[in-house]
């Protein structure tokens, strides 16, 4: 909620509308003559809003509003002038303005503009909140669901043990975060953790991947090589999507698990190893084994510990925190702002169902961060990989519900603005990608009063 208001404008008409429009609204409201007048207050005391003109005696108004960044980024700031110059709009804009004001406006617009400010407000704070839920988690895996908790918690038990682990569920859920937090949690987290991607290797060549071959044991061996297996003695060997082992190697795989020990290729001298056997699947593993193309035997070798690991769908409690770990994850590897979900956008990704689980989570947010340059992610912002969106040719075609309820003279003058923008004021370019002639383009500028 917004209470604490200072306005700082150096016309007395101003700032009597301004104060008398904001106590009506219940807020309480400061007043400056002067940026520096301002910046001493905002340095002496906190203020949930702040409205400056630009043009001010002493310090300008954008002086203020990097002032007021500098102490709290949080701080909402509406900057008003009498002159909507497109220059000075998007240095405001970009510097963390809440909106830009051309004066005059109505009590209406100011009350409008005032509900707004406190729904980012809130939003920041639920961020805040949210963000601190993430730094603060005593967990390794970013989860609030009670399932995701519990099972994190229970690691603890499975990690110091020896005894072989199978991890089920669908593609992206999290499997092989799993189990390097197993490994790590275990007494073996110095020694190797090695992972074989069964569907990544050829089945003539998994038997020389697994353990190893002599030199000159076939063609092409003209050095001696170890296996998987040898490498990851005294540490962890994960078998990811263990469904895709031959059929014919399972009882080798059997061998090793029963007795600890192995030969390379062209060698008969048994190589003992000390090894945490993890495996994980997407697939059915009752439906392979029904199917005999997975051995019942090394099934039950294999999955001492099952761990299955339910989809991102079944936990949406899930959703947010991890939507908001990728924001900063993701904003800070592209040099980005960290940038906010509205309320309709935390919604849309609530609905979804997520099919592709948090891996197409932390991409739909990665993509969203790197093509928008909005603070606040709307709803339209975030493009879902459904077959609607596969086939859209272009996103901006999207209508914001953000702009639902406007004038079509405002849609039209941020449309114009943000075109611009983008294309750094090429007035011919903005012209021709907006479908009008530059010549309607200079008389739209003149009609909204925005001169560059």
């Amino acid at each position: 909620m917004i209470n604490k208001i200072l306005i700082v404008d150096d016309e007395p008409l101003i700032v009597d509308f301004l104060k008398e429009s904001l106590t009506r609204l219940n807020k309480k409201v400061f007043t400056a003559q002067n940026g520096w007048d301002a910046i001493k207050q905002i340095e002496n005391q906190d203020f949930d809003l702040i409205i400056t003109d630009v043009k001010m005696p002493k310090k300008s108004g954008i002086d203020v509003l990097k002032f007021v960044k500098d102490k709290n980024k949080n701080t909402i700031v509406i900057v008003i002038s009498a002159f909507a110059k497109i220059d000075t709009a998007i240095e405001a804009l970009n510097l963390g303005a809440f909106n830009y004001l051309v004066k005059p406006f109505s009590f209406d617009t100011l009350k409008t503009i005032i509900k707004k400010a406190e729904e980012q407000q809130d939003l920041i704070l639920e961020n805040t909140l949210l963000k601190k839920e993430i730094s603060d988690s005593s967990f390794d895996i970013i989860a609030k669901s009670f399932y995701m908790q519990d099972l994190v918690n229970s690691i603890e038990k499975i990690a110091t043990s020896r005894s072989s682990v199978f991890i089920s569920g669908e593609s992206g859920v999290g499997k092989e975060v799993i189990a390097k937090l197993i490994h790590q949690r275990s007494n073996r987290d110095k020694n190797p953790f090695i992972k074989v991607n069964l569907a990544a290797i050829s089945p003539t060549l998994l038997e020389s991947e697994f353990f190893g071959h002599e030199k000159g044991a076939f063609t092409g061996a003209d050095t001696q090589k170890k296996g998987r297996f040898e490498l990851a003695n005294t540490g962890t060997l994960l078998l990811d999507e263990i469904t895709e082992i031959p059929i014919n190697l399972q009882a080798k795989l059997l061998r090793v698990l029963q007795e600890k020990e192995f030969e390379r290729v062209g060698s008969t001298t048994p190589i003992k190893v000390d090894i945490r056997m993890i495996s994980i699947t997407n697939q059915n593993i009752e439906t392979a084994i029904k199917n005999g193309t997975f051995r019942e035997d090394l099934f039950y070798r294999l999955n001492v510990i099952p761990i299955k690991i339910i989809p991102l769908r079944e936990r949406k409690e899930d959703i947010l925190v991890l939507a908001n770990y990728f924001l900063l994850k993701f904003s800070e590897e592209n040099n980005k702002p960290i940038k906010m979900l509205s309320k309709k956008a935390q919604e849309k990704l609530l609905n979804y169902s997520w099919p592709g689980n948090v891996r197409e989570l932390a991409n739909t947010i990665e993509r969203t961060i790197v093509m928008e340059k909005s603070k606040i992610i709307e709803k339209d912002h975030i493009l879902l990989d459904t077959p609607s969106n596969a086939n859209l040719k272009n996103p901006q075609e999207h209508i914001e519900d953000s702009y639902i309820g406007k004038k079509i003279s405002d849609v039209e003058k941020i449309l114009i603005l943000k075109t611009l923008e983008n294309l750094k004021f090429n007035r011919s370019k903005a012209a021709k990608i907006l479908g009008i002639s530059t010549r309607t383009l200079r008389n739209k500028l003149n009609l909204y009063n925005l001169k560059n």
